[in-house]
């Protein structure tokens, strides 16, 4: 994507957009994505983009008169999400790239953290928790969309097993998920409000898209 001219980027992600964000879109159903990550509500706000990777959707936070940190562990993806923030005309965002170990973060202090597709890749999600709650304003928001219990019932047609590694039907899930990486992990209203701890109070949680597959969970901290 780094080698297409400014045309065909702009073009392709402007088909990204209408595939995430249509209503007519198996992602935004009911407008169930925009709502659960609260797109729509976020104004004027210092927002982290924890694993923003070609920053689709730190394009959609600054549009909203956002200041978006984008975060990523790769250099490639931030430097493709800089040149696409520049072509859509967007001023106010930085980057930062995140160390191999995902919780350590340099020290930023955010109104917002929007995580979306990134946290169930993580076994030490917990930890990521943390730092989180460390570098959030007080009152501060989680936004977190993840895979969902429910997915794992459609696609894999077992019950979710609480520890996923263990399961024989792991190396599936990921794969039906995700074609990349080695770890994912679905999660339930339970499982999130466990995951907040002491340091969270779990506001909103609801299943988005047609069939379930996803979540979304909003996280206060208290």
């Amino acid at each position: 994507m780094l080698q297409w001219t400014d045309a065909q980027l702009i073009q392709v992600v402007n088909q990204m957009n209408f595939t995430r964000y249509s209503l007519t879109s198996w992602r935004n159903w009911n407008n169930g994505w925009r709502e659960g990550l609260r797109l729509d509500e976020m104004r004027g706000l210092t927002v982290l983009d924890y694993g923003c990777g070609v920053g689709m959707e730190s394009l959609e936070i600054a549009s909203q008169g956002n200041y978006v940190i984008m975060a990523d562990i790769s250099a490639a993806n931030l430097a493709l999400a800089t040149r696409i923030m520049s072509l859509f005309g967007q001023e106010h965002w930085t980057t930062m790239q995140i160390g191999p170990e995902f919780p350590f973060l340099p020290n930023v202090y955010v109104d917002v953290i929007h995580c979306s597709g990134v946290l169930h890749h993580i076994p030490y999600a917990d930890q990521v928790m943390r730092r989180f709650a460390g570098l959030l304003q007080p009152g501060g928001e989680v936004h977190l969309m993840l895979y969902s219990d429910r997915g794992w019932r459609h696609f894999i047609g077992t019950e979710p097993p609480e520890d996923v590694t263990t399961d024989p039907n792991f190396g599936n899930f990921v794969l039906t998920f995700d074609q990349v990486g080695s770890y994912a992990d679905w999660y339930d209203e339970a499982k999130v409000a466990r995951l907040a701890g002491d340091d969270f109070d779990l506001t909103e949680f609801r299943y988005i898209t047609v069939d379930d597959r996803y979540c979304t969970a909003v996280l206060t901290k208290r």
